[in-house]
């Protein structure tokens, strides 16, 4: 139970590559349902087979955002960054940087390194 509620947390960093996946594969599954639900409705004449639907897209929902949060954590950034995402164009720099920006070195003050690399001795971030 604990995996499951975990995709609903708020707390902690995810690497890029759990991100990626993670958005892909719920936003997959999430659409398969979704239209599962919807057609099986169809097929009965229920509409009630909508409200299953939208809990479904809900969930979903609160996933991806909690995923997102936790990638924000990963690069440094507080969780209502999410909220740029909104903001056009800035939108595009942001999720390119979800997607592609290397996560903070070591752990910071969102938690450890989801990649389990230590910031090594003397390291200084911005400092090359």
């Amino acid at each position: 139970m604990d995996v499951i509620l975990e995709f609903f947390s708020f707390q902690g960093r995810v690497n890029r590559a759990w991100y990626f996946w993670h958005t892909f594969l719920d936003g997959a599954v999430a659409i398969g349902l979704i239209l599962a639900i919807v057609i099986v409705g169809g097929m009965l004449g229920n509409p009630l087979f909508a409200l299953p639907a939208v809990g479904v897209a809900v969930a979903a929902g609160v996933a991806e955002l909690a995923i997102t949060v936790k990638r924000l954590h990963d690069i440094g950034r507080p969780g209502w960054h999410w909220w740029l995402l909104l903001i056009p164009f800035y939108n595009i720099y942001l999720g390119l940087s979800l997607l592609f920006k290397r996560g903070s070195i070591g752990p910071n003050e969102f938690g450890t390194d989801p990649l389990g690399t230590p910031a090594p001795v003397g390291y200084i971030e911005g400092e090359v």
